[in-house]
């Protein structure tokens, strides 16, 4: 049988809303949804995976964001993923990358303006993203860190 050196949680989950409309980001259970996808899942994946990252001393790679409830439940994911390389230090690499906006299945839902003027200011590919997560994953020494991978899109 195998043996596990990588987990890479990779999913999110948003609800797009008017975000300068406190009352439109007010839905309860799109809070619920968001933060049970975007934190509590990699909490309960690790729990799941680090006995076997232990002995393999692997790495533990989640993606959070530099975008109401998602942006904090991906700033939240970003603070677990510290907290989490705390407790599993020193045999445990726990990081998170922030890739900027990817024009794929999420990114494809905003207007095509939007679109446009994001297409002006950053080249990010999904190779960028997975690069950074592959180095993440070969290092012996990089643990606690949040990457932003946006092509300097949130300078």
């Amino acid at each position: 049988m195998g043996q596990l050196n990588i987990v890479f949680p990779n999913g999110g989950w948003t609800q797009f809303r008017n975000i300068t409309d406190l009352n439109d980001n007010l839905v309860e259970d799109d809070w619920d949804k968001c933060f049970n996808m975007n934190v509590k899942s990699g909490l309960w994946l690790m729990h799941a995976a680090m006995k076997h990252l232990d002995e393999t001393e692997g790495a533990f790679i989640t993606t959070a964001s530099v975008a109401g409830a998602y942006s904090v439940t991906k700033a939240a994911q970003i603070h677990l993923a510290k907290a989490l390389a705390v407790l599993a230090t020193p045999k445990i690499r726990v990081n998170s990358v922030s890739p900027g906006l990817l024009l794929k299945d999420w990114g494809n839902k905003f207007s095509d303006e939007r679109k446009a003027a994001h297409i002006q200011k950053t080249k990010l590919k999904r190779t960028d993203v997975a690069e950074q997560v592959y180095t993440l994953a070969r290092s012996r020494s990089i643990t606690g860190a949040n990457v932003v991978i946006d092509d300097g899109f949130s300078l």
